[in-house]
């Protein structure tokens, strides 16, 4: 469930920061975008005793947004040929 959760946590950021950010242009910004935004999350929780920081999480996480900027770019690319 966890696997999970994160990734699709994740699949709107792929989707909608291409959107609101001109820069993000292509899918590798996208997903580097993505993968430092979930890494200042891991790190941010570090200052909390209950929360704990985990790779997995920010491999998942930045798993999530590469699926929706697939899923944003290809939606793009059809549209753009009609």
């Amino acid at each position: 469930m966890n696997i999970i959760g994160n990734i699709s946590m994740f699949i709107p950021v792929g989707i909608v920061w291409p959107l609101c950010f001109k820069k993000l242009d292509c899918l590798w910004k996208t997903v580097l975008a993505g993968a430092v935004f979930s890494l200042f999350i891991e790190i941010s929780q570090l200052a909390f005793y209950e929360r704990c920081s985990d790779v997995d999480d920010l491999l998942m996480n930045a798993s999530g947004v590469l699926i929706g900027a697939i899923l944003y770019f290809g939606v793009k690319k059809i549209l753009s040929k009609e």
